[in-house]
């Protein structure tokens, strides 16, 4: 009888060896950012963070650069659970939740500190979680990207210089209108083309943080930059809803406060190191960067946000950041 005990003894702790085994799992995680910019760091250390927590029940497997497409592509992954998270911006994510235009808005943000302020609002973060809750996903945590710029082929010291221009753009109806406000060429491209764009003369500049010209080098082929602050992208943090079955709850939990930690923490890093690598831009690749005054450009879409108290889609999400800001539409 002993020996029968024994024997069972023995087994339970395999099988309960064994389901701590199963229960070890890689995640696949997309994004287009390189693994040592800003927000890459950011995901290191939450990876790493993630799997001391967890024991390494819980490890994530990084799909820099766009390889595994750019991010409409791999966004329909983790809609299907293919890919289990990453990093999809607000204006993609406008195409399947037009409510989050709102957050694309020109100027909306007039600082960092404003920004921060809204997306720790928990009204504000319950409508955009609410947003994107029947797509199959879930808006785990954000990243500061800075504030968005030009950078182009030619030399830019006013808005006027933008009239004409192709400016590549996201797919996003917001980003569009936002620059055939001010006469320029709204050229939607996937940020893996931006570099051959600018080389062959396929675009003539692009929007985006002027990081990326030491970043991603494209002051190879576009050195001049333009200071226009124009909107803030939100780089959404987004996870499969089939994802908590497959971890549990309590690495879930554990996976959801390591990404708040690092929304957090981008809000103050994230600027810093953007500058960064601006200033390396200038005194190592030659780049060449203005100020401007960019009150033309704030002028020239006041009719989108006329336009947007009027849409019952994209007015209660601005209403809700006007509100935190203290401000009226």
């Amino acid at each position: 009888m002993r020996k029968f005990v024994k024997t069972m003894l023995a087994a339970a702790v395999c099988v309960a060896c064994s389901v701590g085994v199963a229960q070890a799992k890689t995640y696949k995680f997309a994004t287009n950012f390189p693994s040592d910019g800003a927000p890459g760091l950011l995901l290191n250390e939450f990876a790493q963070n993630v799997a001391e927590r967890t024991e390494d029940r819980v490890k994530i497997k990084f799909f820099w650069n766009g390889t595994l497409g750019g991010q409409g592509q791999y966004l329909q992954q983790i809609k299907s659970g293919v890919v289990d998270m990453g990093v999809v911006n607000s204006a993609e994510l406008e195409n399947i939740a037009p409510e989050l235009a709102a957050v694309n808005m020109p100027y909306v943000f007039p600082s960092t500190e404003v920004y921060a302020q809204c997306f720790a609002d928990p009204t504000v973060k319950s409508m955009m979680q609410g947003y994107v809750a029947d797509k199959g996903l879930v808006l785990a945590g954000y990243l500061n990207n800075a504030t968005r710029d030009i950078y182009a082929t030619k030399e830019m010291k006013s808005i006027a210089d933008l009239k004409g221009m192709k400016i590549r753009t996201n797919a996003s109806d917001t980003y569009i209108k936002m620059f055939a406000a001010i006469d320029a060429i709204a050229t939607p491209t996937d940020y893996s083309e931006v570099f051959a764009g600018l080389q062959q003369g396929l675009i003539d500049g692009a929007e985006g943080g002027l990081a990326a010209l030491y970043e991603m080098n494209f002051a190879q082929v576009a050195k001049y930059g333009l200071r226009t602050g124009h909107s803030r992208l939100t780089d959404f943090i987004v996870i499969s809803t089939r994802v908590e079955k497959k971890m549990g709850d309590e690495d879930y939990k554990i996976v959801l406060d390591e990404f708040q930690k690092i929304s957090d923490k981008s809000m103050i890093s994230v600027d810093a190191h953007m500058e960064k690598a601006i200033k390396k831009a200038i005194d190592e690749k030659g780049a060449i960067i203005h100020e401007c005054d960019t009150t033309p450009f704030q002028k020239a879409v006041e009719p989108m946000y006329k336009e947007a108290v009027q849409d019952p889609v994209k007015k209660p999400l601005l209403e809700a950041i006007f509100k935190v800001q203290g401000r009226t539409i």
